[in-house]
């Protein structure tokens, strides 16, 4: 009886710690190809998405300030234009999955370094 009772208290932990081990913010975005950084329009990985790969980029005019959400398979770095350069670096693994309310409200630009 007492073995029974133990495997059932096992079987119980593995649940809850299966449970509170599910995906991460970070999980939950789409994916994004290596060595890129995914930007997408809207929270939580939605709407259109843009892949960058390397070298300066200007956004496309509807990411321009509207970046909801991206993931960072490599690094790179985040660039506002409005007044004077203010740039943020990328590294890889970095993710946000609401970021309109931060510098994603304002990237212009995606480049290798600041």
């Amino acid at each position: 009886m007492r073995a029974r009772t133990v495997r059932t208290l096992l079987v119980a932990g593995t649940v809850l710690l299966g449970t509170l081990g599910s995906p991460s913010a970070a999980q939950a975005l789409p994916a994004c190809p290596s060595n890129a950084i995914c930007l997408w329009r809207y929270q939580d990985g939605t709407g259109d998405v843009y892949v960058w790969r390397g070298g300066y980029v200007d956004l496309p005019a509807k990411f321009v300030d509207h970046v909801g959400s991206f993931r960072a398979n490599r690094t790179g770095a985040f660039i506002d234009w409005a007044t004077g350069k203010d740039c943020r670096p990328v590294r890889v693994g970095d993710y946000a999955s609401n970021y309109q309310g931060r510098f994603g409200g304002k990237i212009d630009a995606v480049g290798n370094t600041c």
